[in-house]
């Protein structure tokens, strides 16, 4: 089985050579050798898709990049993705502060800036290059003003980090097809964020895939800051317990939990905690 999705895999990718290696090698030359190639780029320039759906009720308009099917797929599942994290942000109170860490291009903090009777304040964290200039984007299309938006990493201290993300260009001779980059970023910790800011959450999104334990390590004030009442985290089974017990000893309890599993990545689940 394993052989056959491997050459299936590898017939793929001989396709995508034959069609878009040439397709790039004579843009490529055109935009190297000829002035007239700017017709190209003016023309691409202008294509944008801004389409509006309506989350729950809510009309929400975002930007689609062409290369970005990743934000095309979430769009379109948007409702049936995570029905509990909306949920759980449908359960807010008046006049709140929610603090969405891993933001994207704003799965969560859209909705909740623009339901009715929302957060007073969203706080949005981010540190991809195209997630988080997305959610820029997005904020300002809407007309979206109750949002901080930090293009950071939270971790468990104040430190310079590696960053990792897709490339989303999905040919590019001698590249991977799945190709990533990688940076030099900055993070801190929540608690430092909070004493810098004076904001301090009374919800709490994360989903950063695979660092959640380092994050919490990061939060040992603000989770015994009764201001804070309900978190909602996406655990791997590696940084479940850690977390799980980190919560628990802080005062709070599991209310939820919906187990999912990512192709090629693993089991994951998101767990909801109530004080």
């Amino acid at each position: 089985m394993w052989d056959s999705i491997m050459g299936r895999l590898r017939s793929t990718r001989a396709l995508e050579n034959i069609i878009f290696e040439p397709i790039n090698a004579c843009l490529s030359y055109l935009a190297g050798k000829s002035r007239a190639s700017r017709v190209i780029f003016d023309v691409f320039g202008r294509i944008l898709p801004i389409p509006q759906t309506m989350v729950r009720g809510v009309p929400i308009k975002i930007i689609i990049p062409l290369n970005q099917i990743g934000v095309f797929n979430t769009f379109k599942d948007w409702e049936e993705r995570e029905p509990e994290v909306l949920d759980w942000i449908d359960g807010f109170e008046k006049g709140c502060t929610f603090f969405d860490v891993g933001a994207s291009f704003g799965t969560e903090t859209l909705y909740a800036a623009l339901k009715p009777h929302g957060p007073d304040k969203i706080v949005a964290f981010d540190l991809a290059l195209e997630s988080s200039f997305n959610l820029a984007y997005n904020i300002s299309l809407n007309g979206i003003t109750k949002v901080d938006q930090y293009y950071l990493a939270l971790s468990d201290r104040l430190k310079l980090i590696r960053f990792s993300e897709p490339s989303q260009y999905y040919y590019v001779k001698d590249r991977d097809k799945y190709d990533s980059i990688s940076y030099n970023t900055l993070a801190i910790s929540m608690d430092h964020f909070s004493k810098m800011t004076d904001i301090y959450p009374d919800y709490i999104k994360i989903d950063v895939d695979g660092a959640e334990e380092r994050l919490v390590e990061g939060m040992k004030k603000t989770v015994r800051n009764q201001k804070l009442k309900s978190m909602v985290i996406e655990v791997s089974d590696k940084s479940e317990n850690s977390i799980t017990k980190f919560l628990t000893k802080a005062g709070f309890k599991i209310e939820f939990e919906r187990r999912f599993e990512e192709e090629g990545e693993g089991v994951f689940k998101n767990l909801i905690f109530t004080r």
